[in-house]
């Protein structure tokens, strides 16, 4: 008992001391007066029918008492970071950067990669749209974000107030008393805008398939999670004085090891580079090698399998949003919902997801979750589908600050509003 007791006062003594390291809002910077709270949680894979999957009280009251949409629309890929981003920052992932979870860049040189640890997701150059947080400390108020996607990363020169880097070892609980702790700040050391992340929905939907009880236990803890926050706003009683906002990144569909398509029954896999596999493959043709052209390679796979798309670097249609971007390589084939592809060395039946995403958005399966609550919101009212893009400008709306360049349109979330 007294060595748990140490652990837990060390842990929170790292969280304390971590906050500490990492402000940077500058000391010569000048913080004005903070407007309304604004709360944004991410759960990351949790689709937009989960709510009606199992009981989740707290989110269904934050529902009663707010607003709701069908689902929320991702981008294409529907992968974690590139959603998290266009949430975040209003815009397609052609325009904000992330185009994939995994990339490569022929100017840098570098490779992108996501997980604990990762130095390229920590670096801002990456990004090219500016994220909530920034626009938040550009208007001299303060942004605290707890393990959004991206937020570890110095953008354009600015960071949140206070940050963390992604440690999986701190709780979901310990996530949600931070936001509060951060709540109880005085005056202008007090945030205007805070994030917070959870990823035990997305892995049970990978490990367990969407339909899974794993995946309805994962569900009814992050709840719980959520109950942890509300009760702490209303024990101070701000529970009416915040904005509220739960999304998730994306959906996730049920995958079977009898619905693969083997990339190496085509072409040559040894004459090209793999950057991506999996609902899409991403296909680098490497320079040395004469035979693999795109005109050589795209008539073998163009009609290869009936699940299987392949589009050349500039032959997207327009519904996919990626055109010019520079980290497009020069062949991607894309799965159709439930197949992914890979190579036979790659395939394990064994270690194969039972769920996954990264699907175009048209599946309603790659949908995700929109809930608004607070006094800007609409009490009890479900509106339609709406695009993720489009949050970012709302977000300014509700913080009372100007957007900073972006894809979206406010009028798309307005009718979410008083």
């Amino acid at each position: 008992m007294k060595y748990s007791i140490q652990k837990t006062l060390l842990l929170c003594l790292c969280i304390l001391f971590s906050c500490s390291q990492t402000q940077e809002g500058g000391s010569d910077q000048v913080y004005g007066e903070p407007e309304t709270p604004l709360i944004l949680i991410s759960i990351d894979g949790f689709r937009w029918d989960y709510l009606e999957k199992t009981d989740t009280p707290y989110l269904d009251e934050l529902v009663a008492l707010g607003v709701r949409s069908e689902g929320l629309i991702p981008s294409y890929p529907s992968k974690t970071f590139p959603n998290h981003l266009s949430i975040v920052t209003g815009s397609y992932p052609n325009n904000h950067g992330l185009i994939a979870n995994s990339m490569y860049d022929e100017v840098f040189d570098e490779y992108y990669y996501i997980g604990q640890g990762s130095t390229a997701a920590r670096d801002g150059k990456w990004i090219n749209r500016e994220p909530i947080w920034v626009t938040v400390e550009n208007h001299s108020l303060r942004a605290m974000t707890m393990f959004w996607p991206t937020s570890d990363a110095e953008i354009m020169g600015v960071r949140p107030s206070n940050w963390f880097a992604y440690d999986e070892s701190i709780t979901n609980t310990q996530r949600m008393e931070q936001l509060l702790r951060w709540l109880d700040l005085k005056g202008t050391n007090r945030p205007t805008f805070l994030a917070s992340y959870f990823n035990d929905v997305d892995n049970a939907g990978h490990r367990y398939g969407p339909e899974a009880e794993e995946t309805k236990t994962a569900i009814r803890s992050i709840d719980n999670e959520i109950g942890i926050l509300i009760n702490g706003l209303k024990d101070r009683g701000i529970f009416d004085e915040v904005n509220i906002m739960i999304v998730s990144d994306h959906g996730m569909t049920e995958n079977y090891t009898n619905k693969v398509i083997f990339l190496d029954d085509y072409i040559d896999i040894s004459k090209v580079e793999l950057i991506d596999k999996g609902p899409f493959a991403v296909i680098r043709l490497i320079a040395e090698d004469s035979d693999s052209t795109v005109e050589n390679l795209f008539p073998l796979l163009e009609n290869a399998h009936p699940n299987m798309t392949i589009y050349k670097k500039n032959g997207f249609p327009e519904n996919f949003h990626l055109t010019d971007n520079r980290r497009i390589q020069d062949l991607t084939a894309v799965a159709d919902d439930h197949w992914r592809i890979l190579t036979h060395d790659s395939f394990n039946p064994n270690r194969f997801p039972s769920g996954d995403h990264g699907y175009h958005p048209d599946y309603e399966s790659m949908h995700g979750l929109f809930i608004g609550y607070g006094p800007e919101f609409k009490s009890g009212y479900v509106g339609p589908r709406v695009k993720n893009i489009h949050l970012y400008e709302m977000m300014c709306k509700l913080m009372n600050i100007s957007p900073s360049l972006n894809d979206g349109d406010i009028t798309a979330t307005t009718t979410f509003l008083k």
